[in-house]
């Protein structure tokens, strides 16, 4: 019943105040400044905003709910909260984020990839650019064997995926001491697609010193061994990948002074001999390129 009302509540919303979509698709980090709260009797808000996504929350009295949903609100990156129900103990709202705060500076500072190019150097027909929404979702319309070449040798190789990425297509495990034990990936029907287990060098390391990766989807089931090598900045700065023991591929990582990605050259390993295989090259977003 609350979801029925709640969504009744965003019809009428759509009606008032000067957002400019539904549910924006740019990134909002999170914050520590005072959140605003308001009323659909309140509406319109003097300030153009856009609206970022649902937030719920339940506590023990009105009070707290006004609490949790402010730092609920700080957390997913909201300036305020327009309040659509109050049931009890239950508030729920929209989060929405002012125009003046999405600063070229903001958007700048979130290094989110617009454009990764792809150049393998063999094959000139899998060479070409992979466009990404500021959201980090491939856009429609490009070439579906450009996607899968991209999938298979660069993303399933890119530790900001195989160990960063938080979508619900993840189930995650962990440790005594708290850190990432075990990752599986699941696609389309829920099936999985691959399981990762991190291993540590000891009990007080933080980042694993090599991956085991059971690629699933292929029968018999494909096992390789990703290991990490960092720099001086403790970025991953190269990737050796092992198949039964034996070193297949590498990956050598480059940096801006941002510290963002930009390059990655990849080699092959054939007859005991290192060959060029693939360059990928990192464009990201900028101020500019946001459209309030």
């Amino acid at each position: 019943m609350k979801k029925i009302i709640y969504l009744l509540c965003l019809i009428l919303m759509s009606h008032f105040g000067k957002a400019q979509n539904v549910f924006t698709k740019i990134p909002t980090p999170a914050h520590s400044n005072e959140v605003d709260i308001y009323f659909l009797h309140e509406l319109p808000i003097k300030e153009p905003y856009f609206k970022t996504l649902m937030i719920e929350v339940e506590g023990t009295n009105y009070n707290d709910c006004i609490v949790k949903l402010k730092k609920e609100a700080q957390i997913l990156g909201a300036d305020g909260v327009i309040i659509l129900q109050k049931d009890g103990a239950y508030l729920a709202g929209i989060g929405i984020r002012y125009s003046k705060n999405l600063t070229a500076g903001v958007i700048d500072s979130l290094n989110v990839v617009k454009k990764i190019k792809v150049i393998p150097i063999n094959d000139k027909r899998m060479s070409g650019d992979i466009n990404f929404d500021i959201d980090g979702s491939i856009k429609n319309g490009q070439s579906q064997a450009l996607i899968q070449y991209f999938v298979d040798n660069v993303l399933d190789y890119d530790f900001g995926f195989l160990v960063k990425d938080k979508s619900s297509r993840w189930q995650e495990s962990y440790d005594l001491f708290g850190r990432l034990s075990k990752r599986k990936l699941y696609v389309n029907d829920m099936k999985q697609r691959k399981k990762i287990i991190f291993s540590y060098g000891n009990s007080e390391s933080k980042r694993p010193s090599f991956l085991t990766v059971d690629n699933t989807n292929i029968y018999p089931v494909h096992t390789e061994k990703l290991v990490p090598i960092d720099n001086e900045k403790n970025q991953w700065a190269e990737l050796q990948v092992f198949w039964k023991d034996a070193i297949v591929k590498r990956q050598r990582l480059f940096y801006d002074s941002k510290d963002r990605l930009i390059m990655a050259d990849w080699t092959k390993f054939e007859g005991g001999k290192e060959q060029p295989f693939l360059r990928v090259e990192y464009e990201y977003f900028q101020g500019k390129d946001i459209k309030q």
